[in-house]
């Protein structure tokens, strides 16, 4: 073989390298949640965010908060009515992007345990819930129903969201599991947050 073709081959398969490897960082990323949540003052929160917690939870304390992630910029209410916390997520502009509601874990059905059991004990070694909260999208007003304790007519999304300390690979780590309602698993992110990720309320 020539040196030029050597030389080319060497090229060909550094590049194929690099690829890789940039291939690999971009997964570990995808795999990672970071996050920053802080409290904003009721003037910071758009119009429109105001009057729909106003509207649902009339005469609560509510506090705001900003939320930084790779998602982007996002603005949550949190409102504690009858001992159950909700959060009530808004993008910058106001609009309604989802509701969660904080519950227990004993509190879903056993089947659903159950299934999320075998999902996350198939993922880690060992594993702790910290949080379990049921997210609810949809249009505005029809989770404005659910809120109400009533049965929309249009349709709407149950989703429930983990943020549990798993152990794998023997290194232990905080992680947010995002599971729809039937159990099975739609996404695991490790949570790399620069303040406490576990606010409650």
């Amino acid at each position: 073989m020539k040196p030029i073709d050597k030389c080319k081959k060497l090229q060909g398969s550094l590049l194929l390298v690099a690829f890789a490897l940039l291939l690999n960082v971009e997964t570990t990323f995808a795999q990672q949640k970071t996050e920053r949540e802080y409290a904003i003052k009721t003037a910071q929160v758009p119009k429109s965010a105001l009057q729909y917690v106003d509207q649902v939870f009339e005469g609560r304390r509510t506090k705001w908060y900003g939320e930084e992630s790779q998602k982007g910029r996002s603005i949550e209410a949190k409102v504690k009515q009858d001992g159950t916390i909700y959060s009530i997520e808004f993008d910058e502009g106001g609009k309604l992007q989802d509701i969660e509601t904080l519950i227990s874990f004993k509190s879903l059905p056993e089947a659903l345990r159950n299934t999320i059991e075998k999902t996350l004990e198939a993922e880690f070694s060992r594993i702790k819930i910290i949080k379990v909260q049921r997210q609810w999208t949809g249009p505005a007003k029809t989770l404005q129903l659910l809120l109400a304790k009533k049965e929309p007519a249009e349709k709407y999304t149950t989703r429930y969201e983990l943020v549990i300390r798993g152990t794998k690979d023997r290194s232990t780590s905080d992680y947010e599991v995002l599971v729809d309602d039937q159990g099975t698993l739609i996404r695991t992110s490790k949570i790399i947050s620069k303040d406490n990720p576990h606010l409650l309320f």
